[in-house]
């Protein structure tokens, strides 16, 4: 797997918020752009802030609520086009989300596009 994928693992997995502020400077592009489609609750993110409070969010919610973890299982890369896939586990081992995000950079190396694919 290449160490591409852990800083966006990483800003996922952290409970520090400013480890993870750190992580989403380091990962995207100021003006990035963030798109998921959980269920019937599309969300559309721009700026390092949106997706800042949208991961805190979802973290407060999904993660620490229920104790799951976001661990990295698999990375491929492609010019500027990254696909980060996920699993989301339960204390108890089970997984109770998998998916995988779509990143796009720019000639900077940093995300431009974030795409997430659940499911």
């Amino acid at each position: 797997m290449g160490s591409s994928s852990a800083p966006k693992i990483a800003a996922w997995s952290t409970q520090d918020s400013d480890q993870r502020r750190r992580l989403i400077e380091q990962l995207y592009a100021e003006d990035a752009e963030f798109y998921a489609e959980p269920g019937d609750d599309p969300v559309q993110r721009r700026g390092r802030t949106e997706i800042m409070d949208n991961i805190t969010q979802v973290k407060r919610r999904v993660t620490q609520g229920v104790g799951l973890t976001t661990e990295s299982t698999g990375f491929a890369e492609n010019h500027d086009l990254l696909r980060v896939s996920w699993k989301m586990t339960a204390p108890d081992g089970n997984v109770a989300m998998a998916g995988m995000n779509l990143l796009i950079r720019n000639s900077d190396g940093v995300v431009v596009r974030d795409y997430i694919l659940i499911g």
